[in-house]
């Protein structure tokens, strides 16, 4: 099975609030080889990580995506929902750690003139997470465009090495090395 898994890359706290970029990254595997890797640049805290995963799992051939959370280059929310309505592509978000909604909700109203939209997001997808068992430890996922069951299988079959599958573990690793060598560039 193709699948993709998108992660943003890394930021100076100076970044926030519009005051710089990260890139997130995409990659494909298809049954465990990678194909494909691409990564697109994004403000943080502005409001187009959406736009960019959705693009960039339009451009790649997968039958899943994987999202690591919904927040994606600080505040900014990617809703796993539209992401299926746009590519009509089943997601699977993977959280590791239950998040704390009124603190999100407080840091939220305090910093963003939009905050209830981004809260919307958040909140939906975080009251109908459900933890799933690993080898490693538990996680929470939520499914869009799949039942929680065909989830569970699909996520349990793409963990190899660690709780997040491995399309989103490549992921981390290329946001990561890309947004430090744009850094370094600069």
């Amino acid at each position: 099975m193709r699948v993709e898994g998108f992660d943003d890359g890394f930021f100076p706290l100076d970044f926030k609030g519009r005051k710089g970029t990260t890139v997130i990254a995409g990659v494909e595997l298809d049954n465990g080889v990678l194909t494909r890797i691409g990564y697109g640049v994004v403000t943080v805290d502005a409001r187009d990580s959406e736009r960019v995963v959705t693009a960039m799992s339009k451009h790649m051939t997968g039958e899943l995506v994987f999202l690591d959370g919904v927040t994606y280059s600080g505040f900014d929310v990617v809703d796993p929902d539209s992401v299926h309505a746009e590519t009509g592509k089943p997601v699977i978000v993977v959280q590791h750690h239950p998040l704390n909604l009124d603190r999100i909700r407080e840091a939220l109203v305090k910093h963003f003139p939009d905050w209830a939209e981004r809260f919307r997001v958040i909140s939906k997808v975080a009251s109908s997470m459900l933890y799933v068992e690993t080898p490693w430890k538990p996680v929470l996922i939520y499914p869009a465009g799949l039942s929680f069951d065909e989830a569970v299988d699909l996520y349990k079959r793409n963990c190899i090495y660690s709780p997040l599958p491995e399309a989103l573990r490549i992921a981390d690793m290329v946001a990561s090395s890309i947004s430090r060598l744009r850094l370094f560039q600069i």
